[in-house]
């Protein structure tokens, strides 16, 4: 996701939704923000590369469209590179985007238009709709 001041309450949304399943099943899912730009690995590394790997390394990947960043979109086509050379379907990433913040006519390109998206208006229907989805994707009921 794009983080910024304007977006935060989409991040928020999203660690709520993974707290409240964690507290309602007493488990651990860990959600981990992988940003680049507060990473520190204690050596020098090539920064994509070490982004490319904390992305393989994700048991679910959720991706915020609201923005249309292009970091975004490589990180997701990464993704389903990877995926489709393992020949594995595409079922470890979640797309989300909340209207309230962006303009989906501006932030979702054609290319990933038919991909299956949370499209949502408000920033507790995004935790909701996260919440269900992870709880889907992790078996949880």
């Amino acid at each position: 996701m794009q983080f910024s001041d304007d977006t935060k309450p989409n991040f928020d949304a999203i660690k709520s939704a993974v707290d409240d399943l964690n507290a309602a099943h007493d488990l651990d899912i860990a959600i981990r923000p992988i940003r680049i730009d507060q990473f520190d690995a204690g050596y020098s590394y090539e920064i994509n590369a070490e982004f490319l790997r904390l992305i393989e390394d994700s048991g679910l990947l959720i991706a915020d469209l609201t923005h249309g960043n292009m970091n975004v979109y490589q990180e997701i086509g990464y993704l389903m590179g990877l995926n489709q050379g393992k020949g594995l379907a595409h079922e470890n990433f979640l797309l989300v985007h909340n209207a309230s913040i962006g303009d989906m006519r501006k932030d979702i390109g054609f290319n990933i238009a038919g991909v299956k998206q949370l499209r949502l208006n408000d920033t507790n229907a995004l935790r909701e709709a996260v919440k269900e989805q992870v709880s889907k994707f992790y078996g949880l009921g």
